[in-house]
């Protein structure tokens, strides 16, 4: 198993996170966590638009490591149209002068059973999101997908052997968080950031995907994708697991740490 240490001395200039939840009052989880992780603690600028706001929220100032997280109007996956991008990318060019086309871009879902057709999301969207500086069709972004959602991340960050654990949908997994009393305004140590790394590698372990290639994961995704989706069709569930530690990365933000 590999280990991991935080270099929070990196600089990652401007990066894009488009995510799915979102609440005009508070952000939703997806935000919150993003701000959490990237301001809180590694001291990152992050800018948020939240959906239903014309404005930006400001969190942090860094110059050199600039986080937007961003909301489209509608928040199911089939709303991420090239159209729909455009839009969104626009204001950052406007607003902010930078050039998404020059940022490594992620897209954060849930396997959203019920929202999907089966097979809809893997011509479409997860053979296509592969890699977050474009491949070589012009197909820019990550699709990280969360079994079955992003609450998959945070117990992640403090339970052993989570991809043992199997839910339906995301909302199944709200009570064992309740109970815990964790929640993603509680992640903000580097040690749950390592904690998840690991946790992701444990379950991709056990679908014969560890040796993964940070360069090349478009094999790596459609393979979890297409486990996860015999998974569901077998017993109604899918393993947990949360791809929002592959962004930190391929960010270069958690490193593999040398053997003494």
């Amino acid at each position: 198993m590999k280990t991991y240490k935080i270099d929070k001395s990196k600089n990652i200039g401007n990066v894009i996170f488009v995510v799915e939840g979102g609440r005009t009052d508070t952000g939703g989880t997806e935000l919150r966590l993003l701000k959490n992780i990237f301001s809180d603690i590694f001291g990152y600028e992050v800018r948020e638009l939240r959906r239903g706001l014309e404005e930006f929220i400001g969190h942090g100032n860094n110059p050199y490591s600039r986080v937007f997280a961003l909301n489209l109007p509608k928040n199911q996956l089939t709303q991420l149209t090239d159209e729909s991008l455009d839009q969104l990318f626009r204001r950052l060019k406007n607003e902010f002068d930078i050039k998404p086309e020059d940022c490594p871009i992620f897209f954060l879902y849930d396997r959203d059973y019920l929202s999907y057709q089966p097979n809809e999301l893997r011509g479409r969207y997860v053979k296509r999101y592969t890699d977050p500086y474009g491949d070589e069709n012009g197909n820019q972004g990550q699709l990280l997908l969360s079994y079955p959602s992003v609450e998959s991340y945070l117990l992640s960050c403090i339970q052993n052997d989570v991809h043992l654990q199997s839910y339906f949908l995301g909302r199944d997994l709200k009570p064992e968080l309740d109970r815990i009393g964790f929640s993603e305004e509680d992640v903000n140590t580097e040690e749950h950031l390592i904690h998840a790394a690991t946790e992701m590698d444990k379950c991709l372990d056990s679908f014969g995907l560890g040796s993964y290639n940070l360069d090349d994961l478009a094999p790596v995704m459609l393979d979890a994708y297409e486990i996860q989706q015999a998974k569901q069709k077998s017993d109604g569930t899918f393993s947990l697991l949360s791809f929002i530690s592959m962004a930190l990365l391929e960010l270069g933000l958690i490193i593999e740490a040398e053997e003494e």
